[in-house]
This record gives C-alpha cells, sequence and structure tokens, in this order.
C-alpha cells in the first residue's frame, strides 16, 4: 500500500456483433445447453468475425475515454492486456496510442498475465502513474482464434470482447495480492487452449479466496464490508463456492458470464463497465477485483469508487 491510490474516471467495453449460444456448440460437438450450464453457468458467448483484438480494444478504449469525459491527450501511459493479439509486434498498446490520436510521449505496452492480466495491468499503472497523470488500462480478447472448437471441454468456455478504464492518481485506498505459482500443465496456450479443468477449478477457488482475504486484512477490514466483488468471469460455480468459503453472499459477485462466457483478460474491465453502467456499482462503494489464470497468476485488487 502507498499513500495514494487510483480514481476511476471512466469505463468502456465491447464484444463482438456475433452470438454463439450452446445450442449452436450441440450441432458441433457432443454436448447440450443443459450440460454447459450446470457445469459452468453459460449460456452464450460472442465470437468475432469481422472484429479483432484490437478493433475490440479501441472501441472499447473509445467508450472509456468518452464517459471518463476528459481531454485524450492526458493520458501518460496505455498497457493492453492480451494473450491474443494479432502479432509479436508492434504492441496493441502502440497502435492504441496511433489511432486514438494520443500524444507520442507516452509510455505503452502490453502485458501477458492471462486471465489475470488485467488486475497486473492496473497494479503496474497505479505504481507507474506520476501525480499529473492518466492511464489508460485496457484487456482484449479474441479466444476464438486459440480455441479448439473440436474439444467439447474447452470450447464452450471461451468467448471474445474488451473492456477499458481511464483512471487517475488518487488518494483513495488502493491495496493489492498477487501469487504466480510457475506451473505450464495445468492452463496453456500453445496452438490452442489446453486446459486440466478440476486442477485448475481447485487452484482458482483456493487463490480467488486467498487473495481476496489478503487484501481485505491490509485494508483492516472484513470482507462482509466490502460492497462488490468483480472477479475473473470464469465458471459460476467456483464464483459460488468462493462465496459459500468466505461467506458473503453470492448476489455481491458480479456476473454477466452467462452472456459473455470467459473472455480472459477482457473478463474483469467488461463485467466492471456493465456493473457500473447498471448501476451495480455506484460511487462512494468499496469493490475487489479478483482473477486467476494462466501461469498460474492471481491477484486481487481493493478500491474504491
Amino acid at each position: 500500500m502507498t499513500d495514494f491510490g487510483i480514481r476511476i474516471l471512466g469505463t468502456g467495453s465491447a464484444a463482438p456483433a456475433n452470438i454463439m449460444t450452446n445450442d449452436d456448440f450441440a450441432h458441433i460437438v457432443d454436448t447440450s445447453d443443459e450440460w454447459i450450464i450446470s457445469r459452468t453457468g453459460i449460456r452464450s458467448r460472442r465470437i468475432a468475425t469481422e472484429e479483432t483484438t484490437l478493433s475490440l480494444a479501441l472501441d472499447a478504449a473509445h467508450m472509456a475515454l468518452d464517459n471518463a469525459g476528459i481531454d485524450p491527450q492526458r493520458i501518460s501511459l496505455v498497457i493492453c492486456a492480451s494473450i491474443t493479439a494479432e502479432q509479436m509486434t508492434p504492441a496493441l498498446s502502440c497502435y492504441l496510442q496511433r489511432d486514438l490520436g494520443l500524444r507520442e510521449d507516452l509510455l505503452a505496452f502490453d502485458l501477458n498475465a492471462a486471465c489475470s492480466g488485467f488486475i497486473y495491468s492496473l497494479i503496474t499503472a497505479q505504481r507507474l502513474l506520476d501525480p499529473d497523470g492518466v492511464a489508460l488500462v485496457v484487456g482484449s480478447e479474441t479466444l476464438s482464434s486459440v480455441t479448439d472448437f473440436t474439444d467439447r471441454s474447452t470450447c464452450v468456455l471461451f468467448g471474445d470482447g474488451a473492456g477499458a478504464v481511464v483512471v487517475e492518481r488518487a488518494p483513495l485506498p488502493f491495496f493489492w495480492a498477487t501469487t504466480v505459482c510457475g506451473d505450464d500443465e495445468s492452463l496453456a496456450v500453445r496452438k490452442y487452449i489446453e486446459m486440466d479443468g478440476p486442477a485448475v477449478f481447485r487452484f482458482a477457488t483456493d487463490a480467488l479466496c486467498k487473495r481476496v482475504q489478503e487484501v481485505v486484512d491490509q485494508v483492516g477490514c472484513s470482507v462482509e464490508e466490502v460492497d462488490r466483488f468483480i472477479c475473473h468471469q470464469a465458471n459460476e460455480r467456483i464464483l459460488a463456492n468462493a462465496a459459500k468459503q468466505l461467506n458473503v453472499p453470492l448476489e455481491r459477485f458480479f456476473m454477466n458470464l452467462a452472456d459473455f462466457g470467459n473472455t480472459s483478460a477482457a473478463s474483469i474491465p467488461l463485467a466492471l463497465d456493465e456493473a457500473i453502467r447498471s448501476k451495480q456499482l455506484e460511487r462512494g462503494h468499496s469493490v475487489v477485483l479478483a482473477g486467476f489464470g494462466g501461469g498460474l497468476t492471481s491477484g486481487a485488487i481493493y478500491l474504491e469508487y
């Protein structure tokens, strides 16, 4: 914890127009709507046709900047979290600087921490922001590009989308906790996403609870005092188990995975934007953002909206 945190000035999100339902998957792999919903809580997801990781990032960033209501020339830092950029280099963040017309004397880079990527990016932004600076932090993914649509255990889980936030340095509480366990077997992307579902489920539930508890312990409050939890949208059962272990009503865990599935680094900012637009997260509320993903990585942030 430092003597400063961040204030969220604006959020935005974007998703492909094409919706792929569970029934659509039943036509290409041995599965069913009931099977998918009962195990994941997912009913549909967005799959890119003409959209790209960059175009989704741009749409979300434009919305966040509009909602922030600031001069884009104030942006001094751009971080984009993704595992599905169209190319290794230049970075997505460099294209965002160019296509958004941002100034050239800023710091721009991409960050890969899989589904924890947005958490890591927001922590990094908080550490790098100067007193007068404003950061644009984006999570954008087209996981359909690395999904094996013949593997029923993974293909039904993932979707495409993007989320973005504009933040400035502010005298607000900001606490964080992260961990990396160096496991490349449980969850990896080589040509396609490969996942040991049971192992990831166990890791995710345990890591989520530990990181949440660690940040509220730093704050000096109880878990029950947190107004809202916005976690990586991977599986409804993971979030339900975490809520039960933390002794928090599941209603405090914002969820939109039924409509978007697992969008990796885009998951948390996409959910954050929807929670704010639907007024389920309002000014003055405390919120814990928490994620877990390949690496294996996990992290959580406590802040005030």
